[in-house]
């Protein structure tokens, strides 16, 4: 998870008989380094290369040696290690749980968390330790909105890292913490079936625009004898209205291009998109984008054209 970043550079080792803090310094200076903290770098073409994820990342194990052995990776910082996906970007601090603490407490680079954290609740990530996946969501859940909640959780879900249950149990223990009641709802709302951040946000739309419940991974099954199937992303049956999610993974990803160049993926996607039209069962089709899940009336449009009924 965390082996392919880049090597960070620390003025507490010797190079070459002098400490590092000059050259790092001198780095700094001449693009070569970027500065993650005070006393630590990384390589500058590096740094640019790096996703957000990645950076935030960087910065975790930047940070944490110089935090007491008792504080945990969590939230946000333990779901990138967990490679947990995030609407957004991801944060320009370091989340914890100190066990210590009574309240939660922010500095420039670490937001300190309270604990408790029980045993079960803590993995060990050489060289981090950090909160366990039904922690780091049930965490999450209470700490962030809705709709982050969500798309974090299904992907948890989806990949088998903890079920719903597994969540539930670990904010039975949370007492009357502050956004229980939504964090519970995030955790009845989530399904494996969502197969990417895009589908659980468009989920999470149309529950908001009040649509009926969606049938979510559809097969439609032709060829001889059933043998080839096209997969939907949302299907409403009663009303004969399909819905798909494009995002870029879809056109850009090798498991989605199979070979083949972005505009063969384009034009065998409009091939799949009137067979499934063709369909007697399929009455609409529409599509949703990233954009035009931040305008939801664009969605509640868009449906509506395709013959879904919306309040």
């Amino acid at each position: 998870m965390i082996e392919h970043l880049p090597h960070i550079i620390r003025s507490d080792r010797l190079e070459h008989g002098r400490r590092e803090s000059e050259a790092v310094r001198r780095g700094v200076e001449r693009g070569e380094f970027v500065r993650v903290r005070r006393g630590a770098a990384v390589d500058a073409a590096a740094w640019r290369a790096a996703s957000s994820r990645d950076r935030h990342l960087i910065l975790v194990l930047a940070v944490m040696p110089r935090l007491a052995s008792r504080m945990v990776v969590s939230h946000a910082s333990a779901a990138a290690c967990w490679e947990l996906p995030a609407l957004g970007e991801w944060p320009s601090r370091v989340h914890v749980v100190d066990p210590d603490r009574r309240t939660t407490q922010t500095t420039a680079n670490v937001v300190r968390h309270p604990g408790p954290l029980s045993g079960e609740e803590v993995r060990s990530l050489p060289p981090l330790s950090l909160t366990s996946p039904a922690r780091t969501a049930a965490d999450l859940a209470l700490t962030s909105s809705f709709r982050d909640a969500v798309v974090a959780l299904d992907a948890l879900v989806r990949r088998g890292l903890a079920t719903a249950d597994d969540v539930r149990h670990v904010l039975d223990g949370r007492g009357s913490a502050r956004g229980l009641p939504s964090a519970r709802r995030a955790v009845a709302f989530a399904t494996p079936e969502a197969e990417s951040p895009g589908e659980s946000l468009t989920r999470v739309v149309l529950h908001e625009l009040g649509a009926p419940p969606p049938v979510l991974q559809q097969r439609f099954t032709w060829g001889d004898g059933g043998l080839f199937a096209d997969v939907v992303d949302f299907w409403w049956p009663r009303f004969g209205v399909v819905l798909e999610f494009d995002g870029r993974i879809k056109y850009a990803e090798g498991r989605w291009k199979n070979g083949r160049s972005p505009g063969q993926v384009v034009v065998d996607e409009k091939i799949r998109e009137d067979r499934i039209r063709n369909r007697p069962e399929v009455n609409g089709f529409a599509r949703t984008v990233w954009d035009e899940l931040s305008h939801p009336p664009r969605l509640a449009a868009n449906l509506r054209s395709a013959g879904l009924p919306l309040p």
